[in-house]
């Protein structure tokens, strides 16, 4: 009797051990896991738009799509409904190899941000380490060294040091106060309440994504400075998770240490 329960006891201890071991986590997890994240996937889906669009003062917009080819810059207009190349990229492309001395892909375009000038005859970008003009007309490439206006998606980014965003025109920042969303005379710093209804786990541009969180709100500012479109984030019913004390350390793609906690 004694030699059988000794047995079934071996027996338990054993799946328990290997129930445990299945568990684990290993460096090979983690690296499968990250082959997975958006910087590895991104590049394999054609078509694919990542970000925001840049809109222009006449109500336009542009923004960079990833095809078959590789970049595309796309220029769109809501109010007639059509949808252009936002320049002619083999034409730049070719310029850009002359002015810079190196060769350039029409579809690997080294930069991916532009600025339209004001009559928008003519983009500014950023390409190996110099500020460039072209002219959309006769794509003439030259080196620029005026200070460019800043794309139009740069305006409503979070304000250095601030846990508020300022609108495009500068006059206004907003933020949360209260779980509600708020915005400030940046002139006279008077205070204006937008939502009311805002409760802790229900509140208005709220940042928190479980794994990173902040202060400052998710939104974003209409071009002429009038709209903001955000959202309400209900996480009334959302439980807690708890790490646990086992650390694994490994060098990813990008060749930066990450500590994992399981």
């Amino acid at each position: 009797m004694n030699r059988v329960l000794s047995t079934a006891l071996v027996l338990m201890i054993a799946v328990a051990a290997n129930a445990q071991q299945g568990n684990l986590l290993t460096v090979k997890d983690y690296e499968r896991a990250e082959s997975r994240l958006g910087y590895n996937t991104e590049p394999l889906v054609d078509n694919n738009f990542s970000g925001r669009p840049n809109w222009l003062s006449d109500d336009r917009c542009w923004y960079r799509i990833l095809t078959a080819r590789g970049s595309e810059f796309i220029l769109v207009n809501p109010a007639k409904g059509t949808r252009s190349a936002a320049f002619d990229q083999e034409k730049l492309a070719a310029a850009l190899s002359t002015a810079a001395g190196t060769k350039v892909e029409a579809f690997m375009l080294p930069f991916q941000t532009f600025t339209y000038s004001p009559d928008g005859r003519s983009i500014s970008f950023r390409a190996s380490g110099k500020q460039w003009s072209v002219d959309l007309q006769s794509y003439a490439c030259t080196a620029d060294n005026s200070t460019a206006e800043r794309p139009a998606r740069e305006e409503g980014r979070r304000a250095r040091g601030r846990n508020e965003v300022l609108s495009p025109d500068g006059k206004r920042a907003a933020f949360i106060k209260d779980y509600n969303l708020w915005v400030r005379d940046v002139t006279t710093n008077q205070p204006i309440q937008l939502t009311t209804d805002g409760i802790k786990d229900f509140g208005y541009a709220t940042d928190n994504a479980g794994w990173s969180s902040s202060d400052g709100p998710i939104l974003q500012w209409s071009p002429d400075s009038k709209k903001i479109a955000s959202f309400k984030q209900d996480q009334r019913n959302a439980s807690d998770m708890y790490p646990r004390d086992h650390q694994c350390r490994k060098t990813c793609s990008k060749g930066m240490e990450i500590s994992f906690t399981r």
